[in-house]
């Protein structure tokens, strides 16, 4: 990525798939989002990450899995992934792989919920839905990154990369320690290919995503 107009563009797009992955994560998708899915464009001009690994297992997990699914099935994979049924077969929060207790509302709980602070932002408080929630965080990501093209915007470059640190802190000290663990136990318990898909390119994405904003504005 080169100049200010490119970091401008790439935090726009970003913002969005981000915002995106979020809310698959937080809620399964009905059947409008499914039909947005489904157009060949979704998969076919997918906007960030083309070439790593990850990503393009990611899609075409998802190119395969889109054209039949329902969201039923999409719904039942969700519940039994993420612990709405029953244990959750792939946790989606970082306390379950990092904490020393391994359990939920831990230190590495509290470690994001002062990350989130630090910037002036909350998780929302919901059943199963803690601060180091995958999806909250990947919600955090895309707040910062929309954030930052504003500073951008305003020619606040000084604002700007205060906001990229802590999206580079989110990636390095949060994301980037567990999700490829996340990303593994999803494609072995799922089903659809769904949840896998989403989880690979989620990773991938995350990943290229380190190697770009350790670039200075």
């Amino acid at each position: 990525m080169s100049g200010r107009t490119d970091l401008l563009l790439y935090c726009k797009v970003r913002a969005e798939v981000y915002a995106l992955l979020a809310g698959l994560y937080l809620d399964p998708p009905d059947d409008a989002r499914l039909a947005v899915m489904r157009h060949p464009d979704f998969v076919a001009e997918w906007p960030l990450g083309r070439g790593q690994a990850d990503v393009e297992r990611g899609l075409a997990f998802l190119a395969g899995s889109l054209p039949e699914i329902s969201a039923a099935a999409v719904r039942e994979e969700f519940w039994r992934l993420f612990g709405t049924l029953g244990p959750a077969a792939a946790p989606p929060w970082q306390s379950v792989y990092l904490d020393r207790e391994r359990t939920l509302m831990g230190e590495e709980t509290l470690r994001v919920r002062a990350l989130y602070a630090r910037f002036g932002l909350a998780a929302e408080r919901a059943v199963g839905v803690t601060d180091d929630h995958i999806g909250v965080q990947l919600q955090f990501l895309s707040e910062l990154s929309r954030r930052t093209a504003d500073r951008l915007e305003a020619g606040d470059d000084a604002g700007a990369e205060a906001l990229l640190a802590g999206q580079r802190e989110c990636l390095e000290e949060h994301l980037l320690r567990w999700v490829h663990q996340f990303a593994e136990k999803v494609e072995a318990a799922g089903q659809t290919g769904f949840y896998a898909g989403l989880a690979r390119l989620t990773l991938g994405l995350l990943r290229a995503d380190m190697a770009l904003s350790e670039q200075s504005i």
